[in-house]
Order: structure tokens, then C-alpha cells, then sequence
């Protein structure tokens, strides 16, 4: 954004100095100014002021978009307890006017600085699925078989990119040897053979990059709820391509990339007739 103010439309209000987060608008003598050094680029000025006295002067920019009518407290909370993590699908395709949906709303996702450092892979052919889905089996094989080696396992796991410490936590000790179990035995334990595989990664340079990625992953899980759509944020996927460079190499990283979250999107194949109960909020009041 390159921003300026119309001050013939400008009332000198001062709504788009107290808005600014990062303290980038002044008023000097008769006029509004905003500086550029710290600018977020959020655009909070833009939709508060009432005359649309700040525009952008970038070429092409798009205008403001009007606000969505808002969503009852109950309809979203009723969203939010409905979506299930799903482990079986059809395997018809996914429309990509629907994916493309879907994406685009989590560019409203809460980031740091406003960074917007969430970016994404998205795999439909069955080529690019299984390709990636053979070579995080094959890591998890190396997992399992460092894990069984009690004299030289350690530095077959740092080979692997993964650290000996966090590797003998109970749940791993259990986890990574049933996995394999389970893909040996012919399941597909990563994807479940969704239709859809999006990957979510970020800049490690960019200001707090798996935090944008978290919560644009929740937007895209919630946004493909609405759809009729289910997900499976799957962390043996996630796991795998933090620690081995070459698996993100297969999928065109930059080499400053991260990736933070992988999802397994398509139409549900299991009828949940119920939401299930969860333990209380654990909350303090003070």
C-alpha cells in the first residue's frame, strides 16, 4: 500500500490517528500526514475513515471491500463444535473454485506485523500426493529403525533431522513404530486418500511465521467446513517435512521456507450423527 489523504475530503476527524497501530499517522498543522517508515500496511485508516478521505495510490490497487453481514455468536460456536478431524473421504475431486474459496479467506487471518507470511502448496494430482506421501513413509521407516538401534541410534536421528531428547517421549516411542506398522500393512496413514493436500508454510524471516500459519490453518479448516468439506491437519506430515530439506525440496520450497502445517481436504466419507464431548475450558478468574 502506498498511502495518502484526499484532503479536500478530509475532516480532520482524527479516527485514523487513534487506529493506527503502529503510531504512523500525524496531524500536522492543517492536514493529516502518514508516514511510510513503520507502516503495517493493515489498512485500519482506510475502513474507519468516514469519508474515504485515505486512499492508496498504488496502480490497480482494489478498493475497500464492503463488510460481510456478521455471523450469529451461535451459528459460528455451532461451526466450530461440528467440524470433525476426518480420516475418510470419497475420493471424487474437490471443485477448485471451492479450494480457491477456501484459500482466500484465510487471507484475513490474524498475522504478526502484519506479515500475511502464510503461503501454500496446494496437491491434487495423484502423482504429486503419492510421491510425497512415499518419501514421508520412508523417513518414518528410518524413524522406527534408529528408534530400535540402542547403540547407534542417536546419531541416525540427528542424520534424520530429528532430535534424540524429543524423540524418546512416550508418545513418539509409540507412534512412529505403529505408523509404519499401519502403512506396511497398506493403509494410508498420512492422507487417508483425500482428494487434496495443502501444505502451509511461511519465511522463517518473516515476524512470527507459524503463528500466521496457524491461524490461517484454522480459517482454511473452518472456511472448508462451511463447504460440507472435511480436514485433517496431520502432524506426521507436518513433522517430517520440518525436519528433512529434501522432502520440502520435492515440493519447490525456498530453502527460507518452513513448513508449519499440512491438511487432507475432500468429502467426507464417515456420517457424524453427533459432536462428541469435550473436557471444560480451563479458565482463572481474577
Amino acid at each position: 500500500m502506498k498511502l495518502s489523504v484526499d484532503a479536500q475530503q478530509c475532516t480532520m476527524c482524527g479516527a485514523c490517528i487513534v487506529t493506527c497501530p503502529s503510531d504512523m499517522i500525524r496531524r500536522r498543522e492543517d492536514r493529516i500526514k502518514i508516514g511510510r517508515i513503520a507502516c503495517l500496511e493493515c489498512g485500519h485508516c482506510v475502513v474507519v475513515c468516514p469519508t474515504g478521505a485515505i486512499v492508496d495510490e498504488e496502480a490497480g490497487a482494489p478498493p475497500p471491500m464492503p463488510l460481510e453481514p456478521a455471523v450469529g455468536p451461535g451459528d459460528l460456536a455451532g461451526l466450530i463444535r461440528r467440524r470433525r478431524t476426518v480420516r475418510r473421504y470419497r475420493p471424487e475431486p474437490v471443485p477448485r473454485e471451492i479450494l480457491e474459496g477456501c484459500l482466500d479467506a484465510t487471507r484475513w487471518a490474524p498475522t504478526a506485523a502484519n506479515c500475511q507470511a502464510q503461503e501454500y502448496v496446494i496437491l491434487t494430482s495423484p502423482g504429486a500426493r503419492d510421491e510425497l506421501r512415499h518419501g514421508i513413509e520412508g523417513h518414518y521407516r528410518a524413524f522406527a529403525e534408529a528408534l530400535a538401534d540402542q547403540l547407534t541410534g542417536a546419531p541416525k536421528l540427528e542424520a534424520l533431522g530429528i532430535d534424540p531428547a524429543a524423540a524418546t517421549h512416550p508418545h513418539v516411542l509409540a507412534a512412529v513404530p505403529a505408523f509404519v506398522k499401519a502403512v506396511d500393512g497398506g493403509r494410508d496413514r498420512l492422507f487417508f486418500g483425500a482428494p487434496t493436500v495443502i501444505v502451509v508454510h511461511a519465511d522463517e524471516g518473516a515476524v512470527m511465521p507459524e503463528a500466521a500459519c496457524a491461524f490461517a490453518t484454522h480459517s482454511l479448516v473452518l472456511v472448508a467446513e462451511a463447504h460440507g468439506l472435511g480436514t485433517c491437519i496431520t502432524g506426521f506430515a507436518s513433522d517430517a517435512l520440518r525436519s528433512r530439506a529434501d522432502l520440502r525440496a520435492v515440493l519447490g520450497l525456498p530453502e527460507s521456507n518452513q513448513v508449519h502445517y499440512v491438511l487432507a481436504a475432500g468429502w467426507p466419507d464417515e456420517p457424524f450423527r453427533a459432536s462428541p464431548t469435550r473436557k471444560p475450558a480451563r479458565t482463572v478468574w481474577r
